[in-house]
């Protein structure tokens, strides 16, 4: 009997580790889908997968992307449904039926998905979500130092440690010295003192769609090493924004702080610089997948090919009552043939992109010619 207690100890203390690791949370969500050519149960399949996939995308604020290309207008891989659907354990449906005078199919879920299991791919999510392009530029300050670092090609303390956790988790980033090289003194000063302008004009010229910008700084706790014995207790401020290169808005902002004890102030105070530009690395993580990888829920078209103003009014009616996931059009000019329209989306650009690739014109056809996170360029071709 003792030996059989032993066994199942040991077994349970084998499955702990599973159990703590299958971390599910539940979700309530809808889902929808045309009804095409009156294949009502391929409309059913499809409102599910779209319930699918808005649960995924409650539990990590991202959209787990398409991983959809876009070349030569044509889209060579689609596979979101699929590994949405890999996230959710299980789910039952609690009400479907027609809409819209059986145009549409709506379903209503109760999903459980693999929280932590999200997490873990979290780099996956932004390779599939078109993995943003990094640069950090943090302005430092240890314990003896008297300038602030950050304005040559020396990376300091803070920006080495959000690199190397950002790059494990996934995110790529541009050659930082070259960067910084090229960054103007005056301009590094301004965004390292929050102006995201000039951040995202750096990053920008570096070819970075994001840049991490900030100050981190290290000061003794006052009062506590006198009765440490001999040790210092160094206290870390690291203080940041993420700032988006396209148009400049900030993604996320965070201070986080780190405290550690040690024999040589110097040392200590890298300690602490490295806990908290960890901590900062940790979050910005998770809030750069919901936003950027999500998109800003603002996309901009840059329209070419219009030959007058009628087309270009044609295109901006067919935007806002036809593109599924399209909540407000804002037009903003045209000039020279070529129209700027600012959409609001529930949707990131790729997922736009796709849905006017779908969609059937009658007086033109689109050509897809760039994307980033926040804009398409295409441009309209007139039908024959």
């Amino acid at each position: 009997m003792k030996y059989l207690a032993t066994v199942l100890l040991a077994a349970l203390l084998w499955t702990l580790p599973c159990i703590a690791q299958e971390e599910l949370q539940q979700i309530t969500t809808d889902g929808t889908a045309s009804v095409l050519n009156q294949d009502k149960a391929q409309a059913r399949d499809v409102a599910i997968q779209d319930a699918l996939r808005n649960a995924v995308e409650q539990v990590t604020g991202a959209v787990i992307s398409s991983s959809t290309l876009v070349e030569n207008a044509m889209t060579v891989e689609d596979n979101i449904y699929s590994k949405a659907k890999g996230y959710v354990k299980s789910y039952s449906i609690l009400s479907e039926g027609e809409a819209d005078g059986g145009l549409t199919y709506n379903v209503k879920i109760k999903a459980l998905v693999r929280a932590g299991a999200l997490r873990e791919d979290i780099g996956d999510i932004l390779r599939q979500g078109g993995n943003p392009r990094m640069m950090v530029l943090i302005s430092e300050r240890n314990i003896g130092q008297h300038e602030w670092s950050g304005l040559d090609v020396s990376l300091g303390v803070a920006e080495n440690a959000i690199i190397e956790n950002l790059r494990q988790k996934g995110f790529e980033f541009v050659d930082q010295e070259q960067a910084e090289r090229s960054a103007r003194r005056d301009k590094a000063l301004a965004a390292m003192e929050g102006d995201a302008a000039a951040a995202a004009l750096i990053g920008e010229r570096a070819n970075a769609e994001v840049i991490i910008v900030g100050k981190a700084f290290v000061k003794e706790a006052p009062g506590v090493s006198d009765m440490l014995g001999g040790m210092k207790s160094m206290q870390s401020t690291v203080t940041v924004k993420a700032v988006n290169t396209d148009d400049g808005k900030v993604l996320a902002s965070v201070t986080k702080q780190g405290k550690t004890v040690h024999i040589d102030e110097v040392a200590g105070g890298t300690r602490a610089l490295e806990m908290a530009a960890n901590d900062v690395a940790d979050y910005l993580a998770e809030e750069i997948v919901k936003k950027f990888v999500r998109g800003s829920n603002s996309v901009t078209l840059s329209v070419t090919g219009l030959n007058n103003y009628n087309t270009f009014s044609d295109f901006i009616n067919v935007l806002k009552y036809e593109i599924r996931g399209v909540k407000a059009v804002h037009e903003r000019e045209m000039a020279g043939g070529v129209g700027l329209v600012e959409v609001d989306t529930k949707f990131n650009s790729s997922q736009l992109a796709q849905e006017l690739l779908y969609k059937t014109f009658p007086k033109f056809s689109i050509l897809i010619r760039s994307k980033t996170a926040n804009k398409i360029n295409l441009r309209l071709v007139p039908k024959r």
